[in-house]
């Protein structure tokens, strides 16, 4: 089975680059223990898999079909059962709307540790290298640092699913995306303002009592997308560096996945895929729309349903939020998608 031959190679993987000498032995040791050795890459792959679930609802031509009882964002796109596009040719086709996983996101601590693959990377250049340590379980002013790595995770694809719909086949093979620790922007608020120079308008007492607003909405439901700047109970989206301030471990590392999805579609490297717009395909997207997102964790923990960004940690991190999963974490990400499929 192609998904049992992508975990050997997983598994493998890890073992050469695990055998490989490491620039910070005292990294690559925190590293080896916050992954519990391989185990890491083996429960995402497992935990990815259990929860596909998480795709529902699906909408095929105008009919909704929802078993799980999962939530659905206000996004809903077109209810029209026959859509159209142009390019390249003229075709038609029906409607389909659903969760597709695209992403996995490693908030950590110790610079370049991937659970996904159970290892540390050997590098050790970048200025996000040096922030090893910057976390400590006697954390008490909830300061917390992170790093991320934004792996292309294509779940449909590693499964074979919805394989015969033009419209899903842009979502790639396993790779890197992302990895923060080569990013000045991300390791300094200053220099981050080159990407986000509106931080400074969104500075100020307004603007922040506003998102009371989206803290309560994605609390009952879904962000408040025209609140762009707010994360919910999670703080908010500017600066996007790696330091997040009074929240659990937990809802840090929520945050900074979701900090880090909007800079990739500042960057342009993550485009929109949601409404009329998305039926034909993928569009940019420069500020991102909040609530077409669904992220949850599967490691060191795994919550089995997508959880809306800024929903507070009240509704599902009691009991995990501890000193022993604060250093890595690895965090599943669902879009919203719709399409033209023919």
């Amino acid at each position: 089975m192609k998904f049992t031959k992508l975990v050997i190679k997983a598994v493998l993987t890890a073992a050469v680059i695990g055998s490989a000498a490491s620039a910070n032995p005292a990294s690559s040791a925190a590293c080896k223990v916050a992954t519990r050795g391989t185990s890491s890459a083996m429960q995402i792959a497992l935990s990815t898999v259990a929860t596909v679930h998480n795709v529902f609802p699906i909408r095929i031509a105008g009919v909704d079909i929802n078993p799980t009882a999962n939530e659905d964002s206000s996004l809903n796109g077109s209810r029209n059962p026959i859509c159209t596009c142009m390019d390249p040719f003229p075709r038609v086709g029906i409607t389909l709307s659903l969760w597709e996983p695209i992403l996995i996101s490693e908030p950590t601590a110790i610079p370049y540790c991937t659970p996904t693959l159970g290892t540390s990377l050997p590098v050790s250049v970048g200025l996000g290298a040096a922030s090893f340590g910057q976390n400590n379980s006697d954390n008490t002013k909830q300061t917390y640092t992170y790093q991320i790595q934004l792996i292309k995770y294509p779940i449909f694809k590693l499964l074979g699913l919805f394989l015969d719909f033009v419209c899903l086949q842009d979502s790639g093979n396993l790779d890197y995306l992302y990895i923060t620790e080569l990013d000045p922007l991300w390791q300094n608020d200053i220099w981050a303002a080159i990407i986000g120079p509106e931080a400074f308008l969104v500075a100020n007492p307004i603007a922040e009592m506003a998102c009371m607003v989206d803290a309560v909405t994605s609390a009952v439901g879904f962000p408040t997308d025209p609140l762009w700047w707010c994360l919910g109970s999670w703080n908010g989206t500017f600066p996007m560096t790696q330091t997040n301030k009074g929240t659990s471990a937990m809802q840090a590392q929520a945050a900074m996945t979701s900090r880090m999805l909007s800079k990739m579609h500042r960057q342009l490297m993550l485009k929109g895929g949601v409404g009329n717009q998305g039926l034909c395909g993928l569009y940019p997207m420069p500020i991102m729309q909040k609530s077409q997102y669904g992220i949850f964790p599967v490691y060191p923990f795994v919550w089995p349903n997508r959880i809306p960004i800024g929903r507070t940690g009240v509704m599902w991190e009691a009991g995990f939020d501890n000193p022993a999963n604060q250093h890595v974490g690895a965090w599943m990400v669902y879009r919203k998608r719709d399409c033209c499929a023919f």
